[in-house]
């Protein structure tokens, strides 16, 4: 069976690595709560996804591995939606560049095999004028591995 965490390490480590995401200011987490503070954007988190094993040969014990990482994206603006949405764009730029680069993330046995992404929107006020904008992108990276 397969051990997500050492994927979800792989790609954090990446990403940190990353001098376009750092050039945009991105915090990058792996793990941890979503992000709900507008003043720690732009954000990124990387989390695992839906696993599915399945055997490859059952007398040999070997294994298919198909599953996601979730990277989610984020931005804020309390003045400029589009300011804020064109932002989250860089950022998923960045981040699928990041692993078109390395569509192993540095583990052997491991390859990166499509994305899909999916955008939300998040409006808050403290006093109903809907001041906050925060457009977030999850990013499901789909990988086969073998064990």
């Amino acid at each position: 069976m397969i051990n997500v965490k050492d994927s979800t390490v792989a790609l954090h480590a990446l990403l940190i690595k990353d001098a376009a995401l750092s050039l945009l200011g991105a915090t990058i987490e792996r793990s941890t709560r979503i992000n709900f503070d507008p003043s720690r954007c732009p954000w990124v988190g990387v989390y695992p996804g839906t696993v599915v094993t399945t055997p490859k040969l059952i007398a040999a014990r070997t294994w298919n591995n198909a599953f996601d990482l979730q990277v989610v994206a984020q931005t804020s603006s309390f003045t400029d939606d589009a300011e804020a949405s064109d932002l989250l764009e860089s950022m998923i730029a960045a981040i699928m560049d990041v692993v078109d680069l390395n569509l192993t993330l540095g583990i052997s046995g491991l390859r990166v095999i499509g994305f899909n992404r999916e955008y939300r929107y998040v409006q808050l006020d403290e006093d109903g004028s809907g001041s906050l904008f925060m457009p977030q992108a999850v990013i499901r990276i789909k990988i086969e591995a073998r064990n």
